[in-house]
């Protein structure tokens, strides 16, 4: 009898978040909640045009059971988790995956732009959000003096000048604007106060006394968390938890009140004292496996589908693609897929999907084309068959990471961004 993979794999899903609904600390979160939501997404997508030969397919529940999994397998009790989704969700969709990181338990959600906030806000979610850079004076004005269209973000704040500016924004409005102090301890010098200089360190004690402003956070960012030798990061956190007290016993701050944050993916892996008050991961609730801590069950939530435009004979000695710098050492059959440059595919890439095996890819990647050798299996391949760039199909998958573990998210952003437009949810076979 033939097995239904995508049956069993919905049943075990759902007996799963079952499960998960009685132990996790989102447990107000039902199981029916969850995947109403991912159905309402299908039928709003059902009505939509017939998808175009390549497209993108993301997976909402693969996010959630990874936020889950980073929850129980990596966090405390005591820490809480900040699901950073800057970039539109690092080009998965920032409406497809901000609800369900609320459903599945985020503490607080890290972006960056205001138009991210514009469009959480009309979402109607309830999880504080934190900007994880140092916005522009325009972009302060803007967000904090429209709160109707923007909703409310906590700011990271590295210099004296932008918490002056809020401060005097809380006044027009008569309220306090919550600020998390980032300090360049981490060596990372971009968005932080250096508190090794004087001149900073008589700035940020100014700073404690302005009144429309309330520190809510202290924070700094590693860039090295991810090399062989961790030693220098473990000094930088020292470093970073001698220059939070100074601050909150100068500032007369009350520690239960401040959050203290420094763990990136990385550091959340690879350092677990450095978790303190709350980490903040992105590619990892991503399924993006850039460390061999990462645990195994991570998901990813990608993918990417084109389909055989038409097999094409070529005899031995042929050049294929721009440049002539492939030339076929056999007669062979080439496909061509309707994929390219222009959809943010790598123009180096190596293999694709085709019928559950794998075929290379040959010549120079056009804009719109890309040429993969199907000799081995031309017999069985028709005009229209799917290819997986990247994703599963029967039983092997293709992830970025095999061969771009170091830009891993820059491609996935490029691709979701550049193909918004053909960018799907992936819908749940569940069977009665």
């Amino acid at each position: 009898m033939k097995t239904n993979l995508s049956t069993l794999r919905s049943f075990f899903l759902i007996l799963a978040l079952q499960l998960v609904a009685v132990n996790s600390l989102s447990a107000q979160t039902s199981t029916e909640a969850l995947l109403s939501h991912i159905d309402d997404w299908n039928r709003k997508q059902a009505g939509a045009e017939q998808r175009p030969d390549t497209y993108i397919e993301i997976d909402q529940l693969a996010f959630y059971e990874n936020i889950q999994l980073v929850r129980t397998r990596l966090l405390g009790d005591d820490t809480r988790l900040m699901v950073v989704i800057k970039s539109d969700a690092y080009g998965h969709g920032l409406e497809m995956l901000a609800s369900i990181a609320e459903m599945a338990g985020a503490d607080y959600f890290g972006i960056t732009e205001n138009h991210s906030l514009a469009t959480m806000h009309s979402m109607q979610l309830n999880t504080p959000i934190v900007r994880l850079r140092l916005a522009s004076d325009d972009e302060l004005v803007q967000a904090h003096s429209n709160r109707a269209e923007y909703g409310d973000v906590e700011e990271m704040v590295g210099n004296l000048q932008m918490a002056e500016l809020l401060s005097g924004l809380g006044a027009q409005q008569a309220r306090r604007i919550k600020i998390h102090l980032n300090l360049n301890t981490g060596g990372m010098s971009r968005n932080g106060f250096d508190l090794s200089v004087p001149t900073i360190r008589d700035q940020l004690l100014s700073l404690l006394q302005l009144e429309n402003i309330q520190i809510a956070g202290i924070m700094t960012h590693f860039p090295n968390a991810d090399a062989e030798d961790i030693t220098d990061t473990r000094t930088a956190l020292t470093n970073f938890l001698k220059a939070a007290d100074w601050i909150i016993e100068n500032g007369d701050l009350e520690r239960r009140d401040i959050l203290l944050h420094v763990a990136n993916t990385s550091t959340s892996l690879r350092l677990p004292e450095a978790h303190l008050d709350m980490v903040r991961v992105g590619s990892l609730v991503l399924g993006e496996k850039l460390e061999k801590e990462a645990p195994d069950a991570l998901q990813q939530l990608m993918s990417v589908y084109s389909r055989i435009g038409q097999v094409v004979f070529y005899p031995k000695g042929s050049a294929v693609g721009y440049g002539s710098n492939y030339t076929l050492q056999r007669d062979s059959y080439l496909a061509n897929i309707p994929i390219g440059k222009a959809n943010g595919i790598p123009s180096d890439l190596v293999e694709v999907l085709v019928g559950g095996s794998r075929y290379p890819t040959v010549g120079n990647m056009s804009m719109n084309t890309t040429m993969v050798d199907v000799t081995d299996g031309w017999e069985g391949i028709s005009s229209g068959d799917e290819v997986v760039v990247f994703g599963r199909q029967s039983q092997d998958e293709i992830r970025v990471e095999e061969h771009w573990r170091s830009s891993i998210s820059d491609i996935h952003t490029f691709i979701g961004q550049l193909n918004h437009r053909a960018r799907f949810v992936k819908a749940l076979s569940v069977q009665p």
